[in-house]
């Protein structure tokens, strides 16, 4: 049966303890302070994944002992040697291809070019399935409440983050108007020439997210920072919100939704065809993290190639990956806007 493996930095202490309960003794304080000289380490084994097709695969998943802030402030090489033992672990598995998902996020080109290079099996971010389910929620969000796109002020936070970027120019092609959200001014205005190379729409460049909401009618946000980047109370009216929260992501909203005006879907979360055993989530019953989805969709497939990693992903991708989720029964989730 093939297998691959799934690379997770947790986002609380309190996360680390149920990975691994022997900790559960130990002070917060402690924890934290060693987490960088803890090795990774298998937390499960899920033995059996079907798909519609009738294939089935199996997977492990690997701590990779780090919280996701102490990844951003650490000396890149650091982070990427974690990642790697990561990954040497996953090969004496048997896998035969690694997914990652917060890790991805803060290893850039030149980690990219390390992982790759140092290690036998082919890597994934899960960023393709990622982006395409943000813009197919998006999407059907829109067709059910009657909004046409093509005059909506789409605004993306945190859009020189890889999802960020993939969702600017997937977008590009069924909205006049993007504004590009994030703190690198530099990386905005190249981002901003590839759209205009793909489309000649109006883009804004903003590096301040309380001014961007304020008229915009679709706010997607891949904001990858330890504090949320805008308050619902700024929005207008009606406003849809599509929030990105792979496991580190800081949600727009951690209690009820004060606007019941304002519909706030959640991008980056798959429905599996059948139930899974063998990893504990937030999530709903049979609803997994997009990242994970495309790294068992490559495995199903036996498409054993480094697939979207690094920060120049095809746009191809994304329909390629959509078109193989649909032929092993894995849907996009986004129960506000169910598929009809």
């Amino acid at each position: 049966m093939k297998s691959f493996a799934f690379i997770v930095s947790p986002i609380t202490i309190r996360q680390i303890k149920d990975f691994w309960p022997m900790l559960k003794i130990v002070p917060n304080f402690i924890i934290k302070s060693s987490l960088k000289n803890l090795p990774p380490f298998k937390v499960s084994h899920i033995k059996k994944i079907q798909s519609i097709q009738g294939k089935a695969i199996e997977g492990f998943l690997i701590v990779c002992p780090l919280l996701h802030q102490q990844a951003q402030d650490l000396e890149e090489n650091l982070v990427i040697d974690k990642v790697l033992a990561a990954g040497r672990i996953a090969e004496r598995l048997g896998s035969r291809v690694i997914g990652l998902d917060n890790c991805a996020s803060v290893i850039g080109d030149k980690g990219y070019d390390a992982i790759t290079r140092n290690l036998k099996i082919p890597v994934t971010s899960g960023n393709a399935l990622n982006t395409w389910s943000v813009f197919e929620g998006v999407y059907r969000m829109a067709k059910a409440k009657k909004i046409n796109l093509k005059s909506s002020n789409l605004v993306i936070i945190g859009a020189t983050d890889p999802i960020g970027s993939l969702c600017a120019r997937k977008l590009s092609d069924y909205v006049s108007k993007i504004t590009i959200v994030a703190e690198e001014r530099n990386e905005l205005e190249q981002l901003k020439e590839r759209i205009l190379y793909q489309n000649p729409i109006e883009v804004i460049i903003e590096e301040d997210a309380h001014r961007a909401v304020k008229d915009a009618d679709i706010v997607i946000n891949a904001n990858n920072s330890s504090e949320p980047a805008f308050n619902v109370e700024e929005l207008k009216p009606d406003a849809i919100v599509c929030d990105i929260p792979p496991f580190y992501r800081v949600r727009v909203v951690d209690r009820p939704n004060p606007r019941q005006d304002i519909i706030i879907i959640r991008g980056g979360l798959i429905k599996m065809p059948y139930p899974l055993k063998g990893i504990n989530t937030d999530l709903p019953k049979g609803i997994i993290y997009a990242s994970l989805a495309e790294t068992m969709l490559l495995t199903f497939e036996e498409k054993f190639v480094n697939y979207s990693f690094g920060d120049n992903i095809n746009l191809d991708k994304l329909e390629e990956i959509a078109d193989l989720a649909v032929q092993h029964g894995f849907e996009v989730w986004v129960p506000e806007a169910p598929v009809i």
